[in-house]
């Protein structure tokens, strides 16, 4: 059986009734199902994928499709059913597009796709790599979570482990793709529990469930089962007792990331129960974004450092009621004025709720040149 495909080079492929076929899992990303079916099939991903029709740039070991893993459209899905028999539901919930609206933009993550590392820009989510936690590898057999792929993935909470950033064989980030980025691997099987990024020409064997995780605070792992439910759409957040959208309480958790990272190191002195652990990785994180070039409004630099993050920042946003809240974001607000940058680009370019803006400015320092970066009149 065929039918048409995806358009690539101008020649229209036709995806092709595959003769192994394993079904996805819940929550497991395209990328890896990809993967998974190649293995039974014991043929490069790059050809179960050009197989299904999807239409990638060639058979090069740089392969990059645009939208791969990221959107599904009509005809995507259509190719994926007639080579596998997998609905469409289930082919748009392995894409990105699933956090639409919450945790990320999706014309935002394709934008991002044409920059050298996407994962690090202005949409927090990686769109050539992805963590892991090692323990989920083993017992799934090597399936990989979609919710692994966004910035604030930081500790796995079934196992209540850090996960995992970069291979410790090869030093590159997981499924990154060694010196160039590649999604889709043309020359050789990828085994699901394996690194396998180029290396000189060659898959990396690293076995990543052999590599020793840090144990995770528990203060982290709950953090980020909160962060998760709201990414998944399993509960409506709420700010200061009013409830929100999930993309303004995004932006909300953001605009705390980003003044936290402005009002470094002295910040760290104003804000209660802040664990040493903390404090550490948050001062190694901005020696490694660098304290100038814009890069304070990047998506968290590791897993370790998105942990620290949802431990300081999670229990701000839990307030009850507005003047909670704002008494919870005063040591970020009135740091970020004594620094001279409460006004920086990225916040104002955040749409955050009335409600966490209002609290905002009730921290502004009075009669300073300092200014809410959401007051009326201010540039975006």
């Amino acid at each position: 059986m065929r039918v048409s495909g995806v358009v690539s080079g101008g020649v229209r492929v036709s995806a092709r009734r595959l003769a192994l076929v394993t079904a996805p899992r819940t929550g497991e990303a395209f990328e890896s199902w990809v993967d998974r079916m190649a293995r039974v099939n014991r043929c490069p991903p790059a050809e179960v994928a050009t197989m299904m029709g999807l239409g990638l740039r060639g058979a090069s070991a740089d392969v990059r499709p645009p939208l791969f893993g990221v959107r599904s459209d009509d005809v995507v899905r259509r190719s994926v059913f007639a080579a596998t028999g997998v609905s469409d539901e289930r082919v748009d919930a392995m894409h990105l597009s699933v956090f639409e609206g919450g945790p990320l933009s999706v014309s935002a993550v394709l934008a991002a796709g044409r920059a050298r590392r996407p994962s690090e820009g202005r949409e927090w989510a990686a769109v050539h790599g992805s963590r892991a936690c090692p323990c989920c590898l083993l017992v799934s057999g090597g399936v990989w979570q979609l919710w692994w792929k966004l910035s604030c993935a930081a500790v796995c909470p079934e196992h209540r482990v850090v996960l995992l950033d970069r291979c410790p064989s090869c030093g590159w980030v997981l499924r990154w793709g060694g010196e160039r980025p590649r999604v889709v691997p043309a020359q050789w099987v990828r085994p699901p529990t394996c690194c396998a990024n180029s290396v000189r020409g060659r898959p990396c064997s690293q076995w990543l469930p052999a590599v020793r995780v840090s144990r995770a605070d528990g203060g982290t792992v709950e953090a980020q089962r909160r962060w998760l439910d709201v990414a998944c759409g399993r509960v409506r957040p709420g700010l200061g007792g009013v409830e929100v959208a999930a993309g303004e309480w995004f932006a909300a958790l953001r605009a705390c990331v980003i003044l936290l990272r402005l009002g470094l190191p002295r910040v760290l002195g104003r804000l209660p129960d802040v664990p040493g652990w903390c404090a550490r990785v948050l001062l190694e994180e901005r020696v490694e974004r660098g304290a100038h070039g814009g890069r304070f409004g990047w998506g968290p630099a590791s897993a370790r450092a998105a942990a620290s993050f949802l431990t300081v920042v999670m229990p701000l946003l839990a307030a009850e009621d507005m003047r909670e809240l704002s008494r919870r974001l005063a040591p970020l607000v009135r740091t970020a004025a004594d620094e001279g940058c409460l006004a920086a680009r990225p916040l104002a370019r955040l749409a955050v709720p009335e409600v966490f803006a209002e609290a905002v400015a009730a921290q502004v320092p009075v009669g300073r040149s300092a200014r809410s970066p959401w007051e009326k009149g201010s540039s975006r």
